[in-house]
């Protein structure tokens, strides 16, 4: 489905259709794959399960800047009606310094507001162009020297996404990817979010979220996501299969929001663990909460890793937990 939604003068004089093209695509999906075309993989398996409709109900908007039919810039917002990613910002570079992605940005964020979404996220290199480009739009930085970015679309959007709740169990699917994203992405909470997919301090899961969809079957991977009612996503458990060793190691990541860390127990009890195999599970100190969780979940602590993060001005240990299943 397309929809205009402004035709404006770019510097040049020319007259750019801006309009939201939702995924499947339809006959602009062969458009839409050539043109980010340099994205590449994992990037590009979204775009094509996207165009067949097969994300599970994830949306998928390309908000696209047309010259004559053509498509000369691109800003991709996806989501699930509550949080969003913003990314694949992009423009043909024979069509640069005209204010295409300014408009095209406008757009998307303008769009996003209005149909009463609340937060989303990014990333950018840190203090580059973009990083200012997006600073504009309303975008903030996580923390100095991050590149990672959330947008509210009012004050205390992201805080309303996170409100206190009663949550259930799911399995993980498509539409939990920017919600993931901005569970990582909060900016105090325990440091060692993800061992897996090296997530340490406020980092986005845009990139991990794709690598962890490509490579779940090869990797055995099992997840469960704890979400509230109104569908935000507040904490989650992955199993997955470690690489760095031969046999059956898994490591599992556990993770949520601070106010939802009473419900760790329940969410580590519903992850189907793998039979025959060692299971670690690693966290910075002293992440009580998760601590305590994965002691009752039938885990003890295997090791400590003195200053073994890094992160900010100090070190901290890094507790490893295990069990044999």
């Amino acid at each position: 489905m397309i929809r205009t939604l402004r035709t404006v003068r770019l510097k040049s004089g020319e007259r750019l259709r801006v309009a939201a093209i939702t995924a499947p695509a339809g006959r602009y999906a062969r458009a839409i794959r050539r043109f980010l075309d340099h994205k590449g993989e994992p990037w590009l398996t979204h775009v094509e399960r996207a165009n067949r409709d097969d994300v599970d109900d994830l949306r998928t908007i390309y908000y696209v800047g047309l010259l004559e039919r053509r498509i000369v810039g691109n800003v991709m917002i996806v989501g699930d009606g509550r949080a969003g990613i913003l990314g694949h910002v992009f423009t043909d570079p024979a069509q640069r310094r005209k204010g295409i992605c300014t408009h095209l940005m406008a757009a998307a964020v303008e769009d996003f507001r209005a149909s009463g979404a609340l937060a989303m996220s990014l990333g950018t290199g840190y203090d580059s162009p973009p990083y200012h480009i997006y600073a504009a739009f309303g975008f903030q930085g996580v923390e100095p020297g991050n590149g990672h970015m959330l947008f509210e679309s009012q004050p205390g959007s992201l805080d309303r996404y996170f409100a206190p709740a009663r949550t259930r169990v799911a399995e993980i699917r498509w539409e939990h990817w920017a919600g993931l994203s901005l569970l990582y992405m909060l900016p105090e909470a325990d440091v060692l979010r993800s061992h897996a997919y090296g997530v340490i301090g406020p980092v986005g899961f845009e990139g991990g979220f794709l690598r962890f969809q490509t490579m779940r079957e090869r990797l055995d991977a099992r997840a469960r996501v704890l979400v509230t009612a109104a569908g935000s996503v507040v904490g989650v458990a992955l199993c997955q299969r470690d690489e760095h060793w031969p046999g059956p190691v898994y490591t599992l990541d556990v993770f949520s929001h601070p106010r939802f860390e009473r419900r760790l127990a329940a969410l580590l009890r519903a992850v189907p663990l793998p039979s025959g195999a060692k299971i670690q599970a690693w966290i910075d100190r002293p992440s009580s909460a998760r601590s305590a969780a994965l002691l009752a979940a039938g885990f003890h602590r295997e090791a400590i890793l003195k200053r073994q993060l890094h992160h900010g001005p100090g070190a901290c240990d890094v507790l490893v937990f295990a069990r044999a299943t």
